[in-house]
């Protein structure tokens, strides 16, 4: 019963002369893949078949970033992830530069969060100074997008054991082969 009523839904959509925009939303009309058109709030009418519709909510979104393990410059081991919010200001833009917008911010920002721990010393490094010059490097690329905050959820000094094994048993190995 539901593929009759997704049918019925796909065929009416597919036809519908209009489309309409909330105020918290803006949009990008196609036509015929060249004439590209923005839309704000509003009803506006489309031709089926020849326009290509996108539309984007205006409000604040959240792009999270999985836990990252870094190194400091003095060979301090941070475990670390965070936020970042984020608004649309230009959607053509944003299509015009952006594949995944989520995905492509959320790697953005964790090589700046890198970039920042790799190059600084841990006396140098707390929360505050990394939310500070994350979100002052990321204002500085037009994506058709304003970063309104980065925070830091998760930040932990981490103590690492590292085993070195004497690899002398896989060298005499070797030459016992040698010699068969």
């Amino acid at each position: 019963m539901n593929q009759v009523k997704d049918f019925f839904e796909y065929i009416f959509n597919a036809v519908k002369i209009w489309i309409i925009v909330q105020p918290w939303q803006t949009g990008i009309r196609v036509r015929n893949g060249k004439q590209v058109k923005k839309l704000t709030g509003g009803i506006y009418f489309r031709l089926p078949y020849f326009d290509s519709v996108f539309i984007q909510e205006n409000r604040l979104r959240v792009a999270s970033m999985p836990i990252q393990t870094l190194t400091s410059k003095d060979i301090k081991t941070i475990t670390i992830n965070g936020a970042v919010g984020y608004t649309i200001t230009d959607i053509e833009k944003l299509y015009q530069t952006l594949f995944h917008p989520e995905t492509t911010i959320a790697n953005i920002t964790m090589s700046e969060v890198a970039d920042f721990i790799f190059k600084n010393n841990f006396e140098s490094i707390n929360p505050n100074t990394i939310e500070e010059a994350v979100i002052s490097k990321l204002n500085q690329d037009d994506f058709g997008l304003k970063f309104e905050y980065f925070r830091i959820t998760n930040f932990a000094v981490v103590r690492t054991f590292r085993l070195i094994q004497d690899q002398s048993w896989f060298s005499e190995g070797l030459s016992m082969n040698e010699k068969k």
